[in-house]
């Protein structure tokens, strides 16, 4: 818990003066239909009780940031591991999808019931963050067993090779534009740093194909599987 509010506490440090300055990364791919970025993605949704507060937070940014780009109620999701990250050109037709949903089911099998707290906001240089606390270890118990089921399996996966993924956040706001009320932009994240937002119980977990954005206009359910309690 102390590790990962480090790790937040820092990314806020190392980003917010680009916002002072309006000097964040605008995304210029965001709804574009050229954008053919796709992979494989293990994740959790959120429940309806999280979305809600979620969505009040970004209704009130919205107010102030019009014009950038909110992720809707029900795409929000905490990614656990990406299997194949998005790559123009990837499509389901590369894979054994049987293979893989084999392979994510055994992956797995033996892994309990967690939560996860999501508590405060950070930011990075293109996005505003949920940032989210896993109670046990079991998130991390969860991705290293499909980190080692997948590589036993010696098929087509990029796991760990943008980044090694070790936090818990959820992806909330990009930017599509430079702002236009910074400076009341920050003070509504500062009032949010610390905002209780709830706790997800994650019992079942989907491999989805999806694009960049997890956009369920896109996304593909390849298989699921409850955690056992």
């Amino acid at each position: 818990m102390e590790d990962l509010q480090n790790l937040y506490s820092k990314m806020w440090l190392d980003s917010i003066d680009r916002y002072k300055s309006n000097n964040c990364e605008i995304d210029p791919l965001i709804n574009q239909s050229s954008d053919l970025r796709r992979g494989i993605t293990v994740l959790s949704y959120f429940d309806p009780c999280l979305e809600l507060k979620i969505s009040e937070f970004l209704k009130e940014l919205e107010a102030i940031e019009p014009e950038q780009y909110y992720y809707p109620p029900n795409e929000l999701h905490l990614t656990i591991l990406s299997i194949i990250s998005c790559v123009a050109g990837f499509n389901l037709s590369n894979i054994d999808i049987k293979e893989y949903s084999s392979i994510f089911k055994e992956a797995i099998k033996e892994i309990g019931v967690f939560s996860v707290k999501y508590k405060g906001i950070t930011v990075s240089p293109s996005c505003i963050l949920i940032q989210g606390f896993p109670d046990t270890e079991q998130l991390s118990h969860l991705r290293n067993s499909l980190r080692v089921n997948f590589a036993k399996a010696n098929i087509l996966s990029t796991i760990d090779s943008r980044y090694v993924i070790s936090s818990a956040h959820t992806t909330a706001v990009r930017y599509l534009k430079p702002f236009s009320n910074n400076s009341k932009l920050i003070k509504v994240l500062s009032r949010y740093k610390d905002y209780d937002f709830g706790t997800l119980e994650v019992n079942s977990l989907e491999l989805v194909f999806n694009n960049w954005y997890q956009n369920l206009s896109i996304t593909k359910n390849l298989s699921s599987l409850k955690l056992t309690n």
